[in-house]
Formats: structure tokens, sequence, C-alpha cells
């Protein structure tokens, strides 16, 4: 299996551990950040995919999209919330918009079997 490098970016602690475990038991590696400042960076590059939670306490979902298009990511992107599904079909069809490429949604609390297909099919 080929390792991949995922970032987790979400500003709840508790979260941040689970997916990072889950991303372990699974092969790969998992950087995780709790801010949005690292979508800003050029660093976002190295990642295969970054797992998003539409809200930070920091950020919008919307600034956050913005911050990975400004970059030209081109890696897959997991949405994560628990926000109303209004919200997140808006950041879908924003990230559509912006060129990203959006690999699947996870409500909080997060199913750990649903997130683990989607990372066996990334």
């Amino acid at each position: 299996m080929n390792q991949k490098r995922i970032l987790v970016l979400d500003d709840d602690l508790i979260i941040t551990e689970i997916l990072g475990q889950l991303i372990r038991n699974l092969g790969h590696y998992p950087v995780i950040a709790h801010n949005a400042p690292i979508l800003a960076s050029t660093k976002v590059q190295e990642f295969d995919a970054i797992v998003l939670d539409l809200w930070l306490s920091d950020s919008s979902a919307f600034e956050s999209l913005q911050a990975l298009a400004d970059q030209a990511y081109r890696g897959k992107i997991l949405l994560v919330s628990g926000l109303e599904e209004s919200v997140i079909e808006e950041a879908r069809k924003q990230a559509q918009t912006l060129g990203l490429s959006v690999h699947g949604f996870l409500r909080k609390p997060v199913d750990t079997e649903a997130f683990s297909a989607l990372l066996s099919a990334l």
C-alpha cells in the first residue's frame, strides 16, 4: 500500500486525536493542525489529502477553501462538519467552483467505519 500524508485540520482536539489514530491504523501518515493559517502555506502541497472541518474557530469553510484554492491545492479534500446540510452543500459547491477535489464528507460525530472507507478509497 502507498502511504499517504494526510493533514487533519480541526479545532476539536478529541476529533483530531481519533482521526489521526484511524489514519495511522490504515498505514498512512497523519499531520494534525488546529488552526487555519497552515492552509495559507505552500506546505499544503505536501499532503495527498486534507481532512477539513468546515467551521474552525479562526476560519469559515469558505475562507479555508479559498486558502486551498489560492495555493492551487490538487489533493483530495474530506469535509467534516456538524453544521446543517445547507452549509455543507454550499461548501461543496464552492470547492467545485474553485477547482478543488472534494473526495467525501463526514458528519460529526464521525462514523469511524465511513471514515476508514473514504481513506481506503484515496
